[in-house]
């Protein structure tokens, strides 16, 4: 049975607030904070596990500001089980995938003592209403969810604004193609656990596990957003994998990682994770979502950081020191053998 596990990183995610153009949809769905927030989704993780025919994703999103309650949607290919995930995943993730820091040294005299300006160098690397149907509601944790089906955009997000979501323009149009192919909305609430409070952070995991016959990564709403959006994929799988459906045709992502890895949750044969990142400057191009297949080897990447360190002036004293005094050790050693054979030839 073949285990694939894909792993997804979403950054720099649209707001919603009133009076303010909306830069809404992220790369699988879209962040709704309330109306009288400027709160931000600036980044999204997600873990997406397929298993012979059954797909899983686990979602985290991380707040920049504060907000009294939000809101999230997200389409899948099928009716979709919904339960709060792992923590501290994606913190390992990241760890793994970060570039090896190399440091080259030089020994320029008088950087440190600002004669020549500027200090150390570095360098990085690459850088329910008509024609919806509930299926289902619950709560979970600080989240209130809800899956929808929809006859079309417009009913959904009728339904969306009738039960206390916020609906940014052109959210029902984008989302007419997922409801087109009958895929499922998951619409989330997130509330704070006392009333009152406000949210901010990184909010709990949540995992949701519906069938599927491919590895599909949905992208298709964030074509909403009217700002740049940066997407970091991680796969781990049996192999190596390349994106082989791309979101922007023209717009390749850039590989950031590829090797085995050690993690209880990517266990083998499952243990070799791939990275990408892509930053799409012109959202409206988005006509697709990611798929994944095996890549044609298992040939391992690393980034590389060069950090140059200079190590100062007297680290240069000290080295021209022993330089010194290497030849005057020589020096010395060559003076006592021309003496010795003065002496010899004189006897």
């Amino acid at each position: 049975m073949k285990v694939w596990r894909v792993v997804a990183g979403v950054l720099a995610l649209g707001f919603v607030a009133a009076g303010v153009t909306p830069a809404w949809a992220c790369a699988c769905g879209g962040y709704l904070p309330d109306a009288e927030s400027r709160a931000r989704a600036y980044g999204e993780n997600a873990l997406v596990q397929y298993d012979d025919g059954t797909e899983q994703i686990t979602l985290s999103m991380a707040i920049n500001g504060s907000s009294k309650k939000a809101a999230w949607i997200m389409p899948v290919p099928a009716a979709a089980k919904v339960e709060l995930g792992e923590t501290g995943l994606f913190n390992r993730l990241d760890r793994m995938t970060r570039p090896k820091v190399v440091v080259r040294k030089t020994y320029w005299p008088f950087r440190d003592l600002g004669v020549m300006g500027s200090g150390p160098d570095s360098a990085g690397a690459p850088r329910a209403g008509a024609g919806v149907n509930v299926r289902q509601e619950m709560q979970l944790g600080p989240f209130s969810v809800a899956r929808l089906e929809g006859t079309s955009g417009t009913a959904v997000t009728d339904w969306l604004g009738t039960n206390g979501y916020v609906v940014p323009s052109g959210l029902a149009e984008n989302l007419t193609p997922y409801l087109t192919e009958k895929w499922e909305i998951v619409a989330v609430k997130l509330a704070p656990k006392q009333a009152g409070e406000s949210m901010s952070g990184a909010t709990p995991p949540l995992r949701l596990t519906f069938a599927s016959d491919r590895i599909v990564y949905p992208m298709r709403l964030s074509k909403g957003a009217i700002s740049e959006q940066t997407v970091t994929v991680y796969v781990a799988a049996a192999h190596r994998v390349d994106a082989t459906k791309l979101p922007d045709a023209d717009v390749k992502p850039e590989l950031l990682y590829a090797g085995r890895v050690e993690d209880h949750v990517l266990t083998a044969p499952a243990d070799y994770l791939t990275a990408y990142s892509v930053t799409y400057r012109d959202p409206s191009r988005i006509t697709d979502d990611f798929t994944f297949e095996r890549a044609a080897s298992d040939e391992e990447f690393q980034r590389i950081e060069y950090v140059t360190r200079n190590d100062g002036f007297w680290s240069t004293i000290g080295v021209l020191a022993g330089g010194v005094l290497l030849l005057g050790a020589g020096a010395a050693v060559i003076a006592r053998i021309l003496v010795r054979r003065s002496s010899t030839d004189r006897a």
